[in-house]
């Protein structure tokens, strides 16, 4: 084995050569000033040999921006935090780690990458700063097994980008947890998302494919916009144990909600969603769209969503569905219950400053068709449960009603047809 002792701005870097098949460069601690530098030049010695792995050992990492190369592995040893600075003027490209126009990138381990919440006067809200990992037009990406805390603003910020794979990423703080836009071919799993902001977020994205997360936000699980959507064996739960920082709450408020924003020129009609075997815990509204009204709904409409054996208890609604004119929008949902929040009163909702239109449990207007199977609607009080108005076909089989006092809690107005 091929191995060159270095020396690099004080710090002692082991290369070992060929014929492990990678370059390696392993990086060991300096107390004090940022390293910026030193990690910049091992991953750009890397980059020389074609591509290569840039180990971290045991300590702390102070740094400003860290930019990727093409083919570039990072692996955070366990007890390893990479530690951002507290002032702005030490990153650039508004990132804290950040690629563009690569391929092969993998950032993988048991350490920690720590944002420290970094201040910018002049950044989103008046104080969001770098985002934590941000990819541009990269493709062959896999994060593996580290965390992020204290992200100061998004942890993963993901654009025109394909082919990733997050694995066991732990995010805890910060604002928006994986948030992705205009990208394609995703897996994300065995993840642990406890955020401020959205867990899941982004628009004009196709070919997503979630499972065995844990989902725990003070705003909503997956604000999305996706084109063949697959989420399966997770688990949504609030209140967050991150405040929102900007209104000062932690009550999370949706599982699943539509996301086109109008600002973005979206492309993509989000549609083809399986989502299956999710509970849901203490969460305002469990699925929530609004295309005729909603602030960042409206850019293009979605289509085609289907909800399988869900247990989603502590609700304020259960669904909110307000589609476009053309009634594209189609539910089906099988399997599944659904129970108001025991000792609350009728909160009278506002979602993205437009007041809903109805107070019932389940409300739907706009829409092609809606298809419910076996499913358990649990709220009591004389009020209707479910009102279906302006739609197209509604189908109801084996669906129970326990605890309301109504024979029947269930409204139609202006539908083509129903049947029960």
């Amino acid at each position: 084995m091929v191995k060159i002792l270095s020396l690099l701005l004080g710090l002692f870097l082991i290369i070992s050569g060929p014929d492990k098949g990678r370059f390696e460069v392993v990086l060991k601690p300096e107390s004090g000033s940022l390293m910026t530098v030193t990690i910049q030049k091992a991953i750009n010695l890397c980059a020389e040999k074609g591509g290569g792995i840039v180990s971290f050992t045991a300590g702390t990492y102070n740094s400003g921006t860290i930019e990727l190369r093409d083919n570039i592995t990072l692996v955070l040893e366990k007890g390893v935090i990479i530690k951002g600075s507290d002032s702005y003027s030490d990153y650039n490209n508004d990132a804290f780690i950040f690629g563009k126009n690569l391929k092969g990138i993998v950032i993988m381990g048991s350490g920690e990458i720590d944002g420290v919440n970094c201040y910018n006067p002049k950044g989103e809200e008046g104080f969001r700063g770098p985002h934590c990992i941000r990819l541009v037009n990269c493709s062959n990406i896999e994060l593996k097994d580290f965390t992020i805390q204290n992200s100061a603003n998004w942890a993963i910020n993901c654009r025109y980008c394909s082919g990733g794979i997050v694995t066991n990423v732990t995010i805890l703080g910060g604002h928006d947890g994986l948030h992705t836009r205009f990208c394609d071919n995703f897996r994300v799993t065995g993840c642990n998302f406890r955020t401020g902001d959205d867990a899941f977020a982004g628009n004009d994205n196709h070919d997503f494919y979630i499972s065995d997360c844990l989902v725990n936000t003070s705003c909503n699980g997956f604000r999305l916009g996706c084109l063949n959507l697959k989420v399966e064996r997770c688990r949504l739960w609030g209140p967050g144990e991150y405040m929102h920082k900007i209104q000062k709450r932690n009550n999370m408020l949706t599982a699943f909600v539509h996301f086109s924003p109008p600002d973005q020129k979206p492309q993509l009609k989000s549609g083809n969603w399986e989502i299956s075997d999710i509970t849901v815990e203490n969460v305002d509204i469990f699925y929530m769209y609004n295309f005729r009204n909603g602030l960042w709904q409206t850019g293009q409409p979605a289509h085609d969503v289907s909800f399988r054996n869900i247990k989603a208890s502590g609700l304020l609604r259960a669904f909110y569905i307000d589609g476009s004119t053309d009634s594209l929008f189609t539910l089906s949902l099988k399997r599944s219950s659904f129970s108001f929040r025991t000792g609350s009163d009728d909160p009278g909702l506002v979602f993205e400053g437009a007041k809903l239109r109805d107070n019932a449990f389940f409300y739907a207007t706009n829409f092609a068709g809606i298809k419910i199977d076996k499913v358990k609607l649990e709220k009591q009080g004389s009020e209707p449960l479910l009102l279906f108005e302006k739609g197209g076909s509604v189908l109801l089989k084996k669906t129970t009603f326990p605890g309301s006092d109504r024979k029947d809690p269930i409204v139609f107005k202006d539908i083509q047809n129903f049947g029960r």
